[in-house]
């Protein structure tokens, strides 16, 4: 869930995906790789054609895949900054990840169109909720996910309030 900061004119909507959480699906990583060392290598298999090897087989590149996931969740996991800057009057947009470039976009207030909610149903569970910032050429920033729409709605205000407003943030 992403933490929301004001300090000065300055509105910070920041989700990280932290250190320890990376470390931790590499160590989940790990564990799907017994399954091929306990039924591929152990075992000393004399003949690869007969029905116990195959199934073998299926079910170590189904553990070869989940432990690349983790491995990919734990190196692409983005990192993003949405920043009202009110006495520059400049929207900044930044993400990153381990095996991604930081991305920096500055844009002018004047080039945001518009500022709104974004719900998203899923099939079980509650709906999470997002603000979307858009901009006049078509463009869309998005912010982490919320669990209750009245923080995004208070949000979203926030960030109206920072790009409209005459009150300061």
């Amino acid at each position: 869930m992403p933490t929301v900061t004001e300090h000065g004119k300055t509105l910070e909507i920041r989700e990280d995906m932290p250190p320890g959480k990376r470390g931790l699906f590499l160590l989940l990583a790990c564990f799907p790789l017994l399954a091929p060392y306990q039924l591929l290598l152990r075992p000393h298999w004399e003949s690869y054609v007969n029905f116990f090897f195959l199934l073998s087989l299926a079910i170590s590149l189904g553990a070869l895949f989940l432990s690349g996931f983790l491995v990919f969740a734990a190196f692409a996991g983005l990192s993003t900054l949405l920043r009202f800057d009110r006495s520059t009057r400049i929207f900044t947009y930044l993400h990153r990840a381990p095996i991604v470039p930081l991305r920096r976009e500055l844009i002018a207030f004047d080039a945001i169109e518009n500022v709104e909610i974004e719900k998203h149903d899923w099939s079980d569970g509650a709906p999470t909720y997002r603000l979307r910032v858009h901009l006049k050429d078509g463009r869309c920033f998005k912010s982490g996910s919320f669990w209750e729409l009245e923080q995004a709605g208070d949000v979203c205000e926030q960030a109206s309030n920072a790009i409209w407003g005459s009150s300061d943030i």
